[in-house]
């Protein structure tokens, strides 16, 4: 049973505005934003993924930042990913290794494409056994190098790497946190477009009724539908007056989709990939 207090957390994090900053335009395979790689380093790294990309096809990104600037990285990754579009469009066949410094959090994220070749079991082994003792040492390269490898392993098939599941995974509040953090994102850009805005009412007294069937109790589910209908509607009036003033002045809200992604940088860019939210987080 959830406790009060994180029910109440999961209910309100919906409100909450993301965090995430973009580090800037990607300037090839190996983005090295945190200055943990030698020019050398660097070099080979980019030279074996974009090899990889050209005569397989997957395109493997490796992105170090200093600092998540207080977003999660769960997040943070699926917003650089469609940032920079890695992988090709209609494929969606490109990963994201990213890894932040300070925060000392790494993620591999997955594009649809690949979730079937890579799984987030096998991710989070990669993470776990490969990238997580070389970090702790300080061995950024050797950690990132030995991710890639891996990643590589799998989608070509030359290499039957395990699966591990992290502790409490199943239950974890993290992925309830993750969850109710998406569905905002993606409701926004539905409802923006709408003309009406009542739908957001809808919408939040269904959610309330969920809410209701999930927790066991009527009076959970009486709370949600009170507080949500009006928070519905209110998001759908916010959502929408901000779509209709960037239709009429052609800046777009982030949220909405369809804006400049593919993160076309100096080196060509990347094809315009999205990711399906797999992969795997650790800490080190």
């Amino acid at each position: 049973m959830i406790k009060p207090s994180s029910f109440l957390l999961l209910l309100f994090l919906p409100l909450v505005a993301f965090a995430y900053t973009s580090p800037g335009r990607p300037s090839g395979f190996v983005n090295d934003f945190a200055g943990v790689f030698t020019a050398q380093e660097k070099e080979a790294l980019e030279a074996k993924l974009r090899s990889f990309a050209d005569f397989t096809g997957p395109e493997i990104v490796v992105a170090a930042v200093k600092s998540l600037e207080g977003d999660i990285i769960e997040n943070y990754a699926n917003e650089l990913f469609a940032e920079w579009g890695i992988g090709k469009k209609g494929e969606d066949n490109g990963v994201l290794f990213l890894f932040s410094i300070e925060d000392r959090e790494m993620r591999i994220e997955v594009g649809y494409g690949l979730e079937g070749l890579l799984t987030d079991a096998q991710s989070y082994w990669i993470e776990q056994n490969v990238a997580v003792p070389a970090f702790r040492e300080g061995n950024y390269y050797s950690g990132a190098e030995g991710v890639t490898d891996k990643i590589i392993a799998a989608i070509s098939g030359s290499e039957e790497i395990p699966a591990a599941v992290p502790e409490g995974a199943k239950s974890s509040l993290g992925d309830w946190i993750y969850f109710f953090l998406i569905i905002p994102v993606y409701l926004a850009s539905v409802l923006g477009r709408s003309k009406s805005w009542w739908l957001g009412g809808v919408l939040g007294g269904a959610g309330g009724i969920v809410l209701g069937i999930i927790f066991g109790f009527l009076y959970a589910g009486i709370i949600a539908f009170a507080l949500l209908v009006p928070l519905g509607l209110l998001f759908d009036f916010v959502v929408s007056r901000a779509y209709a003033r960037g239709k009429a002045t052609g800046r777009y809200p982030w949220w909405i989709g369809g804006g400049p992604h593919g993160g076309r940088g100096g080196f060509g860019g990347f094809g315009g990939g999205m990711s399906g939210g797999g992969g795997a987080s650790s800490r080190w």
